[in-house]
């Protein structure tokens, strides 16, 4: 065609070469492009292979599963509610190998996350950042409490409570039998739920309303659950549902402070120091704290020894001891008598002395339909879980008192 192109003038012969060439195009322009996809693919396989390649063996349904969460997304399982529908694709695959029921989604996704703020919609474009609601911090995963994916079902967790104790023995001297006891913790599914209303006039009127509910039904709802690890939750009509915290739940060593030695420095480590009972804890680095927002204040600002010369606050005494803690929101309003300084954790096994049993599948309902007449819309955020204490020694609690 580039010769032809050059040529002065055109014959009847090269008006038909060209017009054969011009009629090819398409098809020659398909066969690049098909050429093309196929090349990409090649290559797209070989860098596949190569990073495979790369990667540590593992168990074929794991890495599985992983494929699998990572194409996962809340928004669909979200999209999939509001459609009133079992979720499909990557998420539908996913619930089966979870082996969960295709209208529900696994409450991992529900583990909190960095929360960024945009909406899950395409359908705008945000003139300005969505600011959601800011929640406490979750802590009870801090003070050592073990979530545990459970399936359906009562669950179960045993423990030895006692056992043999090692003697000395003489020449042919008969061992003693020991006797072993076992206790068993059941956990019963309670469910924990939020819900909001939110009019179609407002859902109209505020590019991706639905989305910022939906992430504030969920921050709610892990919050509540963390705080209730804490201080119980008796809220629910009957007993049935309630959930006995480490405030209450018998077992859990509790040391006391008076309200004058709050203020004193080695009062203050004192409680804190007969946690270390050569067995649950061994150092301070042992102890796991949680602190009201008000004994953390307090002691901040507190000096330990108003007569030394150098002027040391009592958080900066239990510091330089080897005791750290966070603070969490929603412990306790003041230092009164009667509140709770906070929470510790004695970390030598630990793991498993405090468990929140999670049953796999939560369930977001969207309800257009109830109040249709209103032109409002419901969305309820469930969550199956139950708290138990196997080993409550491994816990102690910090009180003020008169």
């Amino acid at each position: 065609m580039a010769e032809l192109g050059l040529a002065d003038s055109l014959t009847d012969e090269t008006r038909q070469e060209l017009d054969t060439i011009e009629a090819g195009t398409p098809d020659l322009e398909r066969q690049i492009r098909a050429a093309q996809v196929a090349v990409d693919g090649e290559e797209s396989e070989q860098r596949a292979a190569g990073a495979n390649a790369r990667k540590p063996e593992a168990d074929a349904e794991t890495r599985e599963r992983a494929e699998l969460r990572g194409r996962v997304r809340l928004g669909r399982y979200v999209a999939a509610a509001i459609e009133q529908r079992s979720a499909d694709g990557a998420e539908a695959e996913f619930n089966a190998a979870v082996g969960i029921a295709g209208n529900r989604f696994p409450l991992e996704l529900l583990a909190p996350v960095e929360i960024r703020a945009t909406t899950d919609t395409d359908t705008a474009t945000m003139p300005r950042t969505w600011l959601d609601r800011l929640f406490a911090e979750t802590a009870a995963a801090a003070v050592g409490i073990s979530f545990e994916s459970v399936p359906t079902g009562v669950a179960s967790f045993p423990v030895t409570t006692a056992g043999a104790s090692a003697a000395q023995r003489g020449r042919t001297e008969t061992a003693a039998d020991a006797a072993w006891t076992v206790g068993v913790t059941e956990l019963k599914p309670t469910r924990n739920a939020v819900r909001c209303v939110f009019s179609v006039e407002d859902a109209a009127r505020i590019p991706g309303l639905e989305s910022a509910l939906t992430r504030d039904l969920r921050a709610a709802l892990t919050e509540g659950v963390d705080r209730a690890v804490f201080v119980g939750d008796a809220g629910a009509t009957g007993t049935d549902a309630d959930i006995v915290g480490l405030q209450t739940a018998s077992s859990v060593t509790e040391k006391t402070i008076t309200q004058g030695n709050k203020l004193k420095g080695s009062n203050v480590l004192q409680a804190f120091a007969e946690l270390i009972d050569g067995k649950h804890a061994t150092m301070p680095g042992q102890l796991r704290g949680v602190l009201s927002v008000s004994a953390s204040t307090l002691w901040a600002h507190t000096l330990a020894n108003t007569g030394a010369s150098v002027d040391t606050t009592i958080a900066e005494f239990l510091r330089r001891w080897g005791l750290s803690w966070m603070a969490r929101e929603g412990l306790a309003a003041n230092t009164n008598a009667n509140s709770f300084a906070g929470y510790v954790g004695l970390g030598r096994g630990i793991d498993g002395a405090g468990v929140a049993a999670v049953w796999e599948s939560g369930e977001l309902i969207r309800d257009p339909y109830t109040s249709a007449a209103k032109g409002e819309i419901a969305l309820t955020l469930t969550y199956l879980w139950g708290f138990g204490l196997p080993r409550a020694s491994n816990f102690a609690r910090i009180k003020f008192v008169a």
